[in-house]
C-alpha cells in the first residue's frame, strides 16, 4: 500500500475514531467505556497502516474528540486515553507490519501493552499527585492503578469482545473487496507472466517498472549482477521461486513477492526475511527439467543460509553445469 493510500485510510480512521463515540454516548445513550469505540479505529489505523500512522492516529483520535465533543474529559481521562491509544496504535503496526505477525495475536498483544501504558500512566499521576482531591473521593480508580485496570478491564469486556471478533472481521473483508493491502499492478505483472511475455516482473509504487524472460534463477542473477538496487522496496512478482531465487531476492532487498509456484524452502527463507510472501501452488521443492529430482539450483543452497555464500554456491554449480554440458546453457531450475 502505498504511503498516500495509509495517510488517507489514517485520517478517515480519526474521523471514525471521533464520530463513533459521539454516536454511541449522545445518540444512542451507550456508555462509552464499556464499549470502547475510540479504541477499533485506532487498532486498524495500527494493523492497517504501521507503526507511525497508528501511533498519530492513536494521538490525534482522543485528542481532537476532546477538543470537539469534550469527550473524554481533559482530566483526569485525556492523559491516560493518549499513552493507551498511541500504544495500541504503535505496537499493533510494529507487529503487523514489521514483525510479520497474524493480525489476532498483534491486535492481542496491542491490547494488553496498551492496557499496561495506562496501568502506568496512573500510576505516574498519582505518584505526582495529579489526581485533586475530588476525583480521589469520587473515582474508585483514582486510588491504585490495580484497581483502575481492574475496573476499564470488567467495565469494557463487551467492547473487548467487540475488537476481538469486529478487527479481524474488518481487515479480512477489507482483503477480499477491496485494494486495501494489495497491488492493482500486481494483476498486470501475473497477466504478462500467465501469458508467457515475462517470467519475472519488478513492481514498485504501482509501476512495472521492469520485466524479463528466462529459466530459472537467470532474470534475477541478471538483476542483481546488473541492477540490483531496481529490486530495493519493490514487489517481485515470478513464474517460480525456490530457495535459491529466493537468497537473490533477499540480497536485493524486495519487500513482498508473488510466485505461480513457490517451495516450501523457499517460502520459509523469504518469511524468515521479513518479506511477505504469496502464490498460487506451493510445492515441496523445484524439479530439474527433466521432472526426475530436484532442481540442481535448488540443491546447492539447501543447507546454506548466508545470501552470499548462497549466490558464491549458485555461481560454482552453473560454471560445473555449463562445464559438463560443454556450451553455456541457461540457467534454469529454482
Amino acid at each position: 500500500m502505498s504511503q498516500t493510500k495509509k495517510i488517507t485510510i489514517g485520517g478517515l480512521l480519526v474521523a471514525i475514531g471521533i464520530l463513533l463515540p459521539y454516536f454511541i454516548s449522545h445518540v444512542w445513550g451507550m456508555k462509552g467505556n464499556m464499549l470502547l469505540p475510540m479504541h477499533i479505529p485506532v487498532l486498524l489505523a495500527g494493523l492497517l497502516c504501521g507503526p507511525a500512522i497508528g501511533g498519530i492516529a492513536g494521538l490525534l483520535t482522543p485528542f481532537l474528540s476532546n477538543l470537539f465533543t469534550g469527550m473524554p474529559p481533559t482530566f483526569p481521562m485525556l492523559p491516560i486515553m493518549l499513552g493507551e491509544l498511541l500504544t495500541y496504535g504503535v505496537v499493533s503496526g510494529l507487529l503487523r507490519s514489521k514483525l510479520k505477525l497474524p493480525v489476532l495475536p498483534s491486535l492481542l498483544i496491542a491490547m494488553v501493552f496498551g492496557r499496561i501504558i495506562s496501568g502506568i500512566t496512573v500510576f505516574l499521576m498519582l505518584d505526582f499527585d495529579l489526581f485533586m482531591s475530588a476525583d480521589k473521593a469520587n473515582i474508585p480508580f483514582a486510588k491504585s492503578p490495580l484497581a483502575f485496570e481492574i475496573s476499564a478491564v470488567t467495565t469494557g469486556i463487551p467492547g473487548i469482545i467487540a475488537q476481538i471478533i469486529l478487527i479481524p472481521a474488518i481487515i479480512l473483508a477489507l482483503r477480499k473487496y477491496t485494494n486495501i493491502e494489495k497491488c492493482p499492478t500486481a494483476k498486470m505483472a501475473k497477466h504478462l507472466i500467465e501469458n508467457n511475455k515475462a517470467s519475472c516482473v519488478i513492481v514498485k509504487n504501482d509501476k512495472i517498472i521492469h520485466q524479463a524472460i528466462g529459466n530459472g534463477v537467470k532474470p534475477l542473477l541478471e538483476l542483481y549482477q546488473n541492477n540490483a538496487d531496481l529490486v530495493k522496496d519493490a514487489f517481485v512478482v515470478d513464474k517460480i521461486i525456490g530457495k535459491a531465487a529466493a537468497m537473490l531476492i533477499v540480497l536485493m532487498g524486495a519487500k513482498k513477492v508473488y510466485a505461480f509456484s513457490m517451495s516450501e524452502s523457499g517460502e520459509k527463507y523469504l518469511k524468515a526475511h521479513g518479506i511477505k510472501t504469496d502464490c498460487n501452488e506451493k510445492i515441496a521443492f523445484i524439479k530439474n527439467r527433466a521432472g526426475t529430482g530436484i532442481c540442481p539450483l535448488e540443491n546447492a543452497v539447501m543447507n546454506i543460509d548466508d545470501q552470499k555464500e548462497g549466490y558464491e554456491k549458485l555461481l560454482e554449480t552453473i560454471k560445473e553445469m555449463q562445464n559438463k554440458s560443454g556450451e553455456a546453457p541457461l540457467v534454469f531450475g529454482a
